[in-house]
Order: C-alpha cells, then sequence, then structure tokens
C-alpha cells in the first residue's frame, strides 16, 4: 500500500504543477514595444528570447486570472494568434511570428506557450489591448 499511496501522491503532486505555466524567457514585439492596442483582428508579430531550450511553442493570447498565480503568462485562456508550432532553439530564441490577435474587448497577454506538455512554460509576455 505504501507503494500505492506514494504514487498517487507523485501524481497528485504532477497534476498540479502541469496547471502551471512557468514563466522562462521574453516575449518581444517586433519593432521593440511592449504594450500595443487595436481592434480585435489586428495582426502583431512578436519573438522570444531565452525560451526554454528545444521544445514547441505557440503564439498566443491570454489572461493570468487564477488567484495565486498573477505572475504565469498566458495561463488561462490561451488562444492562438497563430497555429504553427515554433520550436525555440538551443540558446531559447523563437523566431518573429505573426498573427491576428481575435479576442474579445479587454487587455491580454502575448506570449509563446509551450505545447508540449501543454502549458508547461511560457514566455514571460507583452501586452494587447482590444478596443
Amino acid at each position: 500500500m505504501a507503494g500505492f499511496g506514494g504514487i498517487a501522491a507523485a501524481l497528485a503532486v504532477g497534476s498540479v504543477a502541469f496547471a502551471c505555466t512557468t514563466p522562462q524567457g521574453t516575449t518581444w514585439y517586433s519593432d521593440g514595444t511592449f504594450v500595443k492596442s487595436g481592434p480585435s483582428g489586428t495582426v502583431i508579430t512578436a519573438y522570444a528570447t531565452s525560451a526554454r531550450a528545444g521544445v514547441p511553442f505557440k503564439l498566443v493570447a491570454g489572461t493570468n486570472v487564477t488567484p495565486g498565480h498573477e505572475d504565469h503568462a498566458c495561463m488561462d485562456l490561451p488562444g492562438e494568434i497563430n497555429p504553427t508550432t515554433r520550436m525555440s532553439n538551443m540558446r531559447g530564441f523563437i523566431a518573429n511570428t505573426g498573427g491576428p490577435v481575435v479576442r474579445p474587448a479587454g487587455d491580454w497577454q502575448i506570449c509563446f506557450r509551450q505545447t508540449v506538455p501543454d502549458g508547461d512554460t511560457a514566455t514571460n509576455p507583452v501586452f494587447f489591448s482590444v478596443i
């Protein structure tokens, strides 16, 4: 029974960690700014530095409204800006990636969110206000 309890505890801890997006690296708009605004559908271009190396990411718009997780970028309500999976290189660089921010009015975080495992890490965000 002790073996089963240890496995159950490990699975429980793993499940909690899986839900969080640990921030690693930085998102940048291609023009060097950190804040943009526009109507839903505005096309943006972003890249990332120092992301987790050698893993797949997608450019998303999301929020971090879960209490206690305010520092976890794009953790909640992530929506793809570009459906293409981008691999970070061995230095954590993700090349310019563009697409439309199709979200309801409000303030959104733009970041690269790791796809496998889903949401394990995300780059620290830039910001977009849909007006």
